[in-house]
């Protein structure tokens, strides 16, 4: 605040020296020149009565003469001071005005209310730094879970956007360098409610600076890095920067997936795309020669991933004197038909539009339609806005770079076991990933499934833990089975005990104090876990075997059984 007020009194201090100048000489002269009453008595006026008088002819210039008709000489006093007064205010105010549209004075006070919102808070939040179309989607990711976000961004005119968006909480935004140490401290990172930073600029270096930045000033505080460089993210995990997404590289696997496992791709299609879904059509990705059109950092993952697993490939690219492909690689933009038929665009089964001009892209992506309308297009959008016209192409397979980062990003902090359960799935054999989808198509009716996590402590399931406390039994399948549902309403991912996960546990599997378990099912729905959490009652009856408490259990109990009779017979 101190220096909003020095700044403050810095530039009024000439107006304010003028008013005080006039005021006191204007004053001054009224209480030495002589006045007369009615009667013809000289007199003079008193300083409070002076002053009194000064202080309303200077602001409204309508007065009355007091306390008696003025003589000559003080009327001619008065009139100097009128047009001085008024004068000096017209200098002040507009001097306060300028003031007030002065960019210094505005970033003190926005600098001001922003420590004054971080102070406030009294919920996890998370730093975003960059304000682009990734940082776009992560916070309204963030802000659709209920948490705080606190936005950095040197343009005040993506910051200013936000008042535009109808978010269910408002982020608390300052307009600075986000590589300065000193405004990661002013966002709050050493805020015992701070969860985490996101450095989500377009610049790699940028980026690492906020991880270092960020590491340095408070090594508890999780790091998310966005990072297209391969050198870059080298020096960001050298210092134990905690994720790295590299949007490029996690494409090209998800591609390996969709190839090779296409039914562990829809798994993860299913839990990665539940902030922000991708645009895939329902063909079947043909087997057979792949063309990748752009060989820059998109182009050159997918061609080093796909390589290792042993598909045929044609490059495109219209500087192939710059780059060491350990093959020949086809000049053109690939926008131009000779240049697909050279790369052998009819007897090809998939194109990839990789550059980084949306533009060039949409036009591979038509060209290479009209040529073979069978084949199966994978296009690059570069930005958001453009996203629509992909979809109006026909394209079957959309890669936004953008919602990449942002749905690694939103995975990692809001579902981190579904992270997990993500990586150690490729573990999983195709009959077993089949029989995962079998399972969970039938939970939710074809519906897309969502997931909860539940941590098996007094804070968040206070019934379970103290059935387990006082050394009752739990198992997978009496938190995942209900009673009134025979084919469960839920199925049991992930347990997390420590440092050990068990994938896909069997309904026998049993569960300890503390552990954390990821569940799957129906969206609007409760998962009967959900219900066992804080329901004491609930947990006597189905876990122990009491179904006295319910009267509906009873009734339940007892017809099922007398049906399970009639059958048995």
């Amino acid at each position: 605040m101190s220096d909003i007020f020095f700044l403050v009194l810095r530039r009024l201090r000439a107006p304010l020296i003028l008013l005080v100048t006039v005021y006191a000489i204007a004053t001054l002269g009224m209480t030495l020149i002589p006045g007369v009453t009615p009667d013809g008595e000289p007199y003079r006026m008193n300083f409070f009565h002076a002053f009194y008088f000064v202080s309303f002819m200077g602001t409204t210039i309508g007065f009355g003469e007091i306390p008696y008709p003025f003589t000559d000489a003080q009327r001619a006093w008065v009139t100097v001071f009128i047009y001085l007064s008024v004068i000096s205010w017209l200098y002040a105010i507009g001097t306060l005005l300028s003031l007030l549209q002065d960019t210094t004075f505005r970033h003190a006070i926005a600098q001001r209310t922003f420590r004054l919102s971080i102070n406030r808070i009294d919920r996890p939040f998370y730093i975003i730094c960059g304000y682009g179309e990734t940082g776009m989607l992560v916070n309204r990711g963030l802000t659709s879970l209920g948490l705080q976000t606190v936005i950095i961004d040197y343009n005040p005119e993506r910051t200013s956007s936000l008042e535009l968006e109808n978010l269910p909480v408002m982020p608390i935004t300052l307009n600075a360098d986000t590589t300065e140490p000193q405004n990661l401290v002013a966002a709050g990172i050493n805020h015992p409610r701070c969860c985490g930073v996101l450095a989500l600029t377009e610049k790699d270096h940028t980026n690492l600076q906020i991880a270092v930045s960020a590491k340095l000033m408070s090594n508890r505080v999780p790091v998310i890095c966005r990072s297209e460089i391969e050198d870059e993210a080298e020096n960001m995990a050298s210092f134990g920067t905690n994720h790295i997404i590299n949007p490029y590289r996690t494409f090209a696997r998800r591609l390996s997936l969709l190839v090779h496992k296409p039914a562990l791709h829809k798994v993860h299609n299913w839990f990665l795309n539940q902030h922000s879904r991708e645009h895939q059509s329902e063909r079947e990705l043909p087997k057979g020669r792949w063309i990748i059109c752009g060989y820059g950092r998109l182009g050159r993952a997918i061609h080093e991933q796909l390589g290792r697993d042993g598909i045929e490939m044609v490059l495109v690219d219209p500087n192939p004197d710059k780059h060491d492909a350990s093959e020949p690689i086809i000049e053109g933009r690939g926008t131009e038909a000779d240049t697909l038929q050279e790369a052998g665009i009819s007897e090809a089964s998939v194109i990839i539009a990789s550059s980084k001009d949306d533009a060039n892209n949409l036009s591979i992506l038509i060209t290479a339609r009209q040529l073979n309308p069978d084949i199966y297009t994978i296009g690059r959008v570069s930005k958001e806005a453009n996203q629509p016209l992909f979809v109006r192409t026909g394209c079957d397979y959309i890669m936004r770079r953008s919602q990449v980062v942002a749905n690694e990003s939103l995975t990692i902090i809001s579902r981190p076991l579904v992270s997990r359960f993500l990586r150690l799935s490729n573990s999983i054999s195709t009959e077993e990933t089949e029989h995962l989808i079998e399972r969970i198509e039938n939970l939710t009716r074809h519906h897309s499934p969502i997931t909860t996590r539940v941590t098996l402590n007094r804070d968040d399931a206070p019934a379970l833990s103290r059935h387990l406390h006082l050394g009752g039994s739990l198992t997978v399948g009496q938190v995942s089975q209900h009673p009134f549902f025979p084919r469960g309403d839920g199925i049991v991912l992930l347990i997390q005990r420590g440092n050990d996960s068990t994938l896909l546990p069997d309904d026998d599997t049993h569960l300890e104090e503390h552990d954390d378990v990821l569940f799957c099912g129906k969206r609007n729905k409760l998962l009967l876990v959900q219900h066992l959490r804080d329901n004491h009652e609930l947990v006597d009856s189905l876990i122990n075997q009491n179904p006295h408490q319910i009267p509906l259990l009873r009734w339940w109990r007892r017809r099922h059984n007398a049906l399970a009779d009639g059958i048995s017979d």
